[in-house]
């Protein structure tokens, strides 16, 4: 299993779309981060958007790589990072999504995404999807094969307000059928009075948001969730670490259960 490799061919986006952290780690969970990364190759010219924009919310998840790299390390787990901007391809969204690539985001217009052809639909579903997709199913295969139950948890955040409206949640789980992880959650962070907890929110599973847990955890019929921290929670490498040791609290909590109750 590569732990970052490099496409061969045009050069437009010969840089890998994944990087592992911690590949070798011990512990059966199972960590991605779809939406790590802001990067968008020169070649692109920012997809038409000035460097201020490419940096907002709508180009990727503000402190969601550094809050998944912290969780990792306290859990001795493998993390699956995205390496470009979700501008060019959402990793978080099936192919065929009206949102795979964006023409417009937040309310922004994606000039570099208007028209394109199907060679570059192409291109980019080739080195940017497939890649990522593959290795997070290489690695789940390796531990089931293995004997082991592994648990998919994707890491991500999500902005204070939208279109305007303030979000009180502290943080949120999303889930579908398999309920294990996100009642822990719940029953694991709900002890603690001051936190505003989401459960389908800001989102729910129905918008795409889960298309990772849902392609790779419960297609192979193994827990998973996704779970989304506010940003501005994640301002500083104080609330990040508060938040990495909250989060490792849950999957704990869900690795003592054994998960003995069938999804």
């Amino acid at each position: 299993m590569d732990t970052q490799a490099t496409t061969s061919g045009d050069s437009t986006l010969a840089q890998a779309p994944f990087a592992w952290h911690r590949p070798q780690g011990l512990s059966p969970v199972v960590l991605a981060c779809e939406h790590a990364s802001h990067h968008i190759p020169a070649a692109y010219a920012g997809l038409g958007l000035d460097p201020a924009e490419q940096r907002r919310h709508i180009g990727w998840d503000l402190g969601a790589a550094k809050l998944a790299r912290a969780l990792s390390d306290a859990l001795d787990a493998p993390l699956l990072l995205a390496t470009y901007s979700r501008l060019l391809l959402d990793l978080n969204r099936a192919t065929d999504a009206h949102d795979s690539i964006a023409i417009r985001s937040e309310g922004t217009d994606i000039p570099g995404n208007r028209a394109l052809g199907d060679d570059e639909r192409a291109l980019r579903h080739a080195r940017i999807y497939a890649p990522f997709h593959a290795q997070l199913d290489a690695m789940l295969d390796a531990r089931i094969a293995a004997g082991a139950l592994p648990l998919l948890v994707t890491v991500h955040s999500f902005t204070p307000t939208w279109h305007g409206e303030p979000r009180p949640w502290h943080c949120g789980v999303i889930s579908r059928n398999d309920r294990r992880v996100a009642d822990m959650f719940l029953a694991t962070l709900g002890r603690d009075p001051a936190l505003c907890l989401g459960d389908n929110l800001p989102y729910g599973s129905d918008g795409g948001t889960f298309h990772t847990v849902g392609r790779h955890a419960e297609e192979r019929g193994i827990p998973g969730a996704v779970f989304e921290v506010r940003q501005d929670l994640l301002a500083d490498e104080a609330g990040i670490a508060a938040w990495a040791q909250r989060l490792r609290g849950v999957i704990a909590a869900c690795l003592d259960s054994h998960w003995s109750a069938a999804p």
